[in-house]
């Protein structure tokens, strides 16, 4: 099987009603939108072969990891400081005009890389790991949604540190900037959510994961939203999905307005990074926000990155912090 990733705006109503159709029958199925949700790929898993598509999500998984794993390197060529602070003034500027308040700017890294992209795939420790044969590997540690027992929860990620500074937790829970990014985040995925469930609350704010990756460990802010669905919302999977994309984590807010700037400003297609994944059982489903992503073009190897911009960034820290998603989390 070989996947067309060009664009065809006929495939959205595909996906929508191929989500819709497998989760009436409650048969269990793969699937990956991209960023713009215009298109992607609806896999029933007794169909996928996992010579085309390799999947973990949460130990869930269609292939076994080998006993002897090679551990690729990664070499980034990252765009100079100066035209990273030409698209970060430019969403300064539309800050300060009112036009967004979160904004998550991203920028497409090449690399060269020591090893294949099923060898990042084994090597790679995170919650949802996905590989398309020479396409991309995603290796995230962001849900995107979870529905289990007729509820939905999201949890939004949003808040990066350095875990070897003195009270990094501390560091990053007063971080001014971090705050107000995150509360802004936190706002957004609750109203994302009302659009498609009952009584959303907030059940965690603002707690702390320590991850592991090939640069050292880092800490990252998250919260745990929730809401209540109707029975049968396997029924409406697509037109549910389709509610809620693109994903607000890594749009900004005003989430419209926000995504139009975006376009404008980044310069380059994202295609299926920042997208979604995810994996239906037949009961309950499972999806990730496709962060920490390694993308091919030919020969050449793309790493996509970014970070969330408010009222109180600072160009040469957003700068850094780009540049410090740029790992392997092995």
């Amino acid at each position: 099987m070989t996947f067309n990733f060009s664009m065809n705006m006929g495939i959205k109503d595909t996906i929508i009603s191929k989500m819709n159709k497998l989760g009436q029958e409650r048969k269990p199925f793969l699937f990956f939108i991209d960023y713009k949700g215009e298109k992607g790929e609806v896999i029933p898993l007794d169909t996928l072969d996992e010579e085309e598509v390799c999947y973990y999500f949460n130990t869930k998984t269609n292939i076994e990891k080998p006993n002897a794993v090679f551990v690729p390197l990664l070499q980034a060529y990252p765009l100079d400081y100066e035209l990273y602070k030409q698209k970060f003034d430019q969403v300064m500027d539309q800050i300060q005009k009112g036009n967004t308040y979160l904004i998550n700017l991203t920028v497409s890294t090449p690399i060269t890389l020591e090893g294949s992209l099923k060898d990042v795939f084994f090597a790679s420790k995170a919650k949802y790991k996905l590989w398309i044969k020479e396409q991309m590997v995603c290796f995230s540690p962001e849900t995107f949604v979870q529905i289990k027992d007729n509820r939905i929860y999201s949890y939004p990620m949003k808040g990066t540190i350095d875990a070897s500074l003195p009270q990094a937790d501390q560091l990053l829970l007063q971080d001014p900037k971090e705050t107000a990014e995150h509360y802004t985040i936190v706002d957004l995925i609750r109203n994302d959510l009302n659009r498609v469930a009952k009584n959303v609350r907030v059940d965690r704010f603002r707690y702390l994961d320590q991850l592991k990756t090939s640069k050292g460990e880092l800490l990252q802010m998250s919260s745990q939203i929730s809401g209540a669905l109707s029975e049968g919302w396997q029924d409406s999977l697509g037109d549910l999905f389709n509610q809620l994309l693109p994903a607000g984590s890594i749009t900004g807010s005003p989430k419209e307005k926000t995504v139009q700037i975006i376009e404008a400003v980044e310069g380059y297609p994202r295609n299926y990074y920042t997208g979604v994944c995810g994996l239906f059982d037949g009961t309950t489903l499972d999806s990730a926000v496709m962060i920490r992503f390694i993308e091919q073009v030919d020969k050449q190897f793309f790493y996509k990155s970014g970070g969330g911009i408010t009222f109180a960034s600072v160009g040469e820290k957003e700068y850094e912090e780009i540049l410090q998603k740029i790992y392997i989390p092995l």
